[in-house]
């Protein structure tokens, strides 16, 4: 690493200076701990004071306090692009109390306090049982996994990818601050305790962002640079993986005299469509924790020791934008320590303000985060004299153990049950394109898509067997089990004459759990409301799916004859809200077959894949066809927009 900023003095190497950045000044140092270097060629002793160890930690918290802060409100804004210098937030704008409702930072104190109570060196399974009873919000991968403990399912088992689909994600890399603080200078404890405890909510890349983090606080209390605490973090993950190959591109990049845009450029082209989270796995956002450590590395690099440049560079690359230079700024933090940062960076209550969903306030935290690492001091057996700690371990940084998701779609599966009707559903992606997917049902049935109906003829019980095979052939196989005790079918249709049949259906839809703004009760479909506002539609984001099939309609338990559907669009959002119009599809259920039938439009449904094609919000389209006998009607076609989604106010079926 040619470029990185290095301050080193042999002749003061054990004087520490510290300088605050002022404006666009650099924060410098002469030399960063009491490195009193000496024993084997494999090993190394130091020193570090109790009151230098308090600093450095006090300083790491109010880094993370910092980075958050600063790019909180740009959180995920840009995604695929880079933030615009003149879009950067004024920091005199900062209303630093904003942390204490920050999840960056509060997350990390359900593990720090099962420490307190249990032990600093406590089991995987104690931190896993204290995660499992937090009452907190979550997302991604911490949300699955917690999921996961309430069910039954253990740690690491929770954040494995056959239980847990966001394990590459962001989580375990935002929440192991605390935990590298608990280790000063041992790169190795701080590594491989991270490694394990990434396993309650992550699996492979996804635990390597959290070790990456870890090892590099190790690194920040005994640092003679920036470059020593980034070595310290490449070096800890093995090599081979996805996480070390993308750390090693940018520092390539970075010593070839590539600009931090050009480096974000070439890290965009060739690592963005790896990404493997369900629910971003199409569109521009991307959550893994790779890409996203890579943002950290870019601003540690090319922020040259500079603690506002290096959060502010981390923050314009984008996408977790508060998230990673909240890691910068708690890295360089603790490189620097609390004293030596600026005090525009201090204007919070640190005594009286808890953290959401705590008791714990600033200055709780940091003491609770150093009791911890005194609590691994004197569990080691290091010497303290007078406050004084000397420690030792070796000089050879040794990677974690190598772990990959393997190559295979991530697949998962709901059903809905009525009688001996079953409704499938599954979600499929996979980072090598196309994905097929096979249902066979377990009465000897097969059925291909993502989505299928099948009525059971008689009562018993059946594996379901859901398998989603990528083009390279390699695939995942999901099993459920439906208890069928009554196979006298649905509920015909109850009424006659021409009329609307909605009400006498089963709705069938691709996403029965939407996450978006609209109504989260499909049956505002067919409620007769065809205007209004958001709450009288139903919008089927569930995160950015993409291009998919997108299905709705209805299911009868009996034969019906019909000639039209009348659908009433939902909103138009600037990410989706529409079916791509060119394939659009009425189909109807003709002998347990779905079949498309040609309709007449009225007026014509619009083209292509934008929102301005579409035209107003709550607009009605009628597909009118022969009159024909089936059990079920549909609409199906892609759904639209970046994210993948339709939006449905209304959804009439005309018959008899």
């Amino acid at each position: 690493m040619k470029r990185i900023f290095t301050v080193l003095s042999a002749l003061f190497l054990l004087i520490v200076t510290l300088t605050a950045c002022q404006g666009d000044e650099n924060i410098s140092q002469l030399s960063s701990g009491a490195d009193n270097s000496s024993g084997s060629e494999n090993m190394k002793t130091f020193t570090i004071s109790e009151k230098e160890l308090y600093d450095k930690i006090r300083g790491s918290w109010l880094g993370q306090a910092a980075g958050v802060v600063w790019g909180a409100d740009q959180e995920f804004w840009y995604a695929g692009v880079t933030m615009p210098d003149d879009k950067v937030p004024d920091i005199a704008s900062l209303d630093l109390n904003g942390v204490f409702g920050q999840d960056d930072l509060y997350v990390e104190i359900p593990f720090m306090t099962a420490m307190k109570e249990h032990g600093v060196d406590c089991g995987l399974d104690v931190i896993a049982e204290a995660f499992k009873n937090t009452k907190f919000g979550l997302d991604h991968a911490n949300k699955i996994a917690r999921e996961n403990l309430i069910a039954g399912i253990p740690a690491p088992q929770s954040g494995d990818y056959i239980h847990n689909l966001h394990c590459d994600d962001i989580d375990w890399q935002i929440e192991a601050d605390f935990l590298g603080c608990i280790y000063p200078g041992l790169v190795s404890d701080a590594a491989e305790r991270a490694f394990e405890l990434g396993h309650i909510t992550n699996y492979g890349d996804g635990v390597y962002g959290g070790v990456f983090v870890a090892a590099m606080h190790s690194a920040a209390f005994t640092a003679q640079s920036v470059s020593e605490i980034i070595d310290a973090g490449v070096k800890s993950i093995p090599e081979g993986t996805k996480f070390r190959q993308v750390m090693d591109d940018v520092i390539s990049w970075y010593d070839e005299g590539c600009t931090w845009l050009e480096t974000w450029q070439k890290l965009q082209d060739k690592w963005d469509k790896t990404k493997r989270c369900p629910w971003y796995a199409n569109g521009a956002t991307n959550i893994d924790a790779k890409m996203n450590a890579a943002y950290i590395l870019i601003g540690l690099l090319y922020g040259e020791g500079d603690f506002d440049a290096s959060m502010r560079i981390s923050m314009q690359c984008g996408q977790d934008s508060d998230c990673n230079p909240s890691s910068v700024g708690a890295i360089l933090g603790n490189y620097y320590g609390y004293d030596a940062i600026d005090a525009k960076w201090k204007n919070l209550d640190m005594e009286s303000t808890p953290f959401s969903y705590t008791e714990y306030s600033f200055n709780d935290c940091v003491q609770l985060n150093y009791e911890l690492a005194l609590e691994f001091l004197e569990k080691r057996g290091f010497e303290n004299n007078d406050g004084v700690w000397t420690l030792s371990t070796s000089n050879i940084i040794e990677p974690v153990e190598f772990e990959q998701w393997p190559d295979m779609p991530t697949l998962s599966v709901e059903y809905r049950q009525y009688g001996s009707l079953v409704i499938l559903t599954a979600t499929a992606h996979d980072i090598n394109g196309e994905v097929n997917v096979t249902w066979q049902t377990g009465d000897g049935t097969e059925y291909q898509g993502t989505l299928a109906t099948h009525v059971y003829s008689e009562a018993g019980t059946f594996t379901v067997t859901c398998k989603a095979e990528n083009v390279n052939g390699n695939s995942t196989t999901v099993t459920e089990t439906i208890e069928v005790t009554d196979a006298s079918g649905i509920t015909p249709p109850q009424g006659s004459g021409y009329r609307n049949l909605a009400q006498d259906g089963l709705i069938l839809c691709t996403v029965y759990e939407p996450t978006g703004s609209g109504a989260k009760d499909i049956n505002v479909i067919r409620d007769g409301v065809k205007n209004g506002s958001n709450e009288q539609q139903y919008d089927t984001y569930a995160g950015y799916l993409g291009a998919h099939d997108e299905i709705i309609g209805y299911i009868f338990g009996g034969t019906v004859t019909v000639d039209k559907v009348v659908f009433t669009e939902g909103m138009h959002f600037n990410n989706g809200g529409w079916f791509v119009g060119e394939t659009l599809n009425v189909e109807l259920l003709i002998d347990g077959e779905w079949q498309s039938v040609e309709y007449t439009p009225s007026p014509r449904y619009q083209e292509g894949n934008a929102a301005a094609n579409y035209g107003a919000w709550f607009e009605t389209f009628t597909f009118s066809f022969e009159a024909t006998e089936c059990s079920g009607v549909r609409l199906r076609g892609t759904a639209g927009g970046d994210a993948g989604f339709v939006g449905v106010a209304e959804l009439e079926v005309w018959g008899e």
